[in-house]
């Protein structure tokens, strides 16, 4: 089928309001793809959503909600509506980068070649926290173009932006009543042995939390999110890691730097040649009184020079590993924004998740300000 004959369908997500919301509808008004149509579904828009509608009214088609509906309920029932072959999922936080307007025909291109396709995303970089997120970002951006490449299925997906052939999307059900819609849906495509790809060569600016207190409550979702995907799928993610054991083992390393400070702590620590050392100083302590305080020393010496290793042949090592991710996709890098991300932020960041994927298998009860 001719590109152009090709219908794609654009859904975007609101709740009350958003403030990147008229320019993007904008940029996507005016993208050169002919055959498209524009979903905007509100739940409980303000009057500001109101005055959207009357400005798009003709161009885009509107859906508004009274009540909180959710983000899944509306999506599903958006694409009922819909009549693209190809479904392109867009949170309404984002900006476009469609400098020359052909944002979507370069979607419907790259769609020939795959079934799911996750599209780039930076970050507006506007606080302390943005910068931070930043890192996460390129972490992740590179954790999908190596899935991209070297198993073209990955059980995981940011759904600030991306593209699903419609009768993919049918096949599995649609987006599942669950906080990670978007890890399920992903999910549920891999494992029907279906393509993914990762296109960077367009892509999605996002915002990030403004203050802590909105980064706690997004993260909170995220992680128990991710903890009730984990609890509903962790026998297929087990399949998937032993598939693809080596691509598994590099993206939680990718993503999670934090473990090999820890890991190269307990290697260099139980280093063979240090054990022989410190057995032969041990022998001698016992044999000389004099030396008796050497080993209590040594011991004392050898953890200082061991973790000094670690900080700088971890710090190092990453540094390296994240400036040409930032090189290969064209993100921001600044080693100082680094150096903080490396050891302040991204140790607390992991601690939060790791609290809240632990949280729905221990309790039953916990609160979230989200409707699916």
């Amino acid at each position: 089928m001719p590109l152009q004959e090709k219908e794609i369908s654009v859904f975007v997500p609101v709740y009350v309001n958003s403030d990147l919301l008229d320019s993007l509808l904008e940029e996507l008004v005016r993208d050169n793809y002919e055959n498209k149509e524009i979903f905007v579904i509100i739940d409980n828009p303000n009057q500001d959503s109101l005055n959207l509608v009357e400005k798009y009214k003709n161009k885009v088609f509107f859906i508004l909600n009274n009540q909180r509906i959710g983000k899944v309920n509306a999506l599903n029932k958006a694409v009922n509506y819909s009549k693209g072959d190809i479904l392109l999922f867009l949170d309404s936080d984002i900006k476009l980068n469609n400098n020359d307007g052909s944002f979507l025909s370069k979607i419907v291109s790259e769609m020939t070649e795959t079934d799911i396709l996750d599209i780039k995303k930076d970050i507006i970089r506007d606080s302390f926290i943005s910068k931070m997120v930043n890192y996460e970002y390129i972490s992740s951006n590179f954790v999908s173009y190596l899935y991209s490449r070297f198993a073209k299925k990955c059980v995981g997906i940011n759904g600030a932006a991306f593209a699903i052939k419609k009768d993919v999307f049918k096949e599995v059900g649609g987006f599942s009543k669950v906080v990670s819609e978007d890890f399920d849906l992903a999910i549920k495509v891999a494992l029907r042995d279906k393509y993914f790809k990762f296109y960077e060569k367009i892509e999605v600016k996002t915002k990030s939390p403004g203050t802590w207190k909105d980064w706690f409550a997004q993260r909170k979702r995220w992680s128990i999110g991710v903890g009730l995907w984990l609890k509903d799928h962790w026998r297929e993610l087990l399949k998937y890691v032993r598939q693809y054991p080596s691509l598994a083992l590099l993206s939680f390393v990718i993503l999670f730097p934090t473990f090999i400070p820890i890991l190269l702590s307990y290697f260099l620590s139980n280093f063979l040649g240090y054990k022989l050392l410190n057995f032969i100083i041990i022998f001698f302590a016992t044999k000389f009184p004099l030396l008796i305080a050497f080993p209590f020393i040594f011991s004392i010496s050898l953890l200082l020079l061991t973790s000094f290793m670690n900080f700088v042949i971890s710090f190092i090592l990453f540094l390296t590993l994240f400036f040409l991710f930032a090189k290969k996709l064209n993100f921001h890098f600044n080693i100082l924004e680094f150096t903080i991300y490396y050891y302040f932020y991204q140790p607390f960041a992991f601690f939060v998740l790791i609290i809240g994927i632990i949280t729905p298998f221990v309790y039953k009860k916990y609160k979230l300000d989200w409707k699916i």
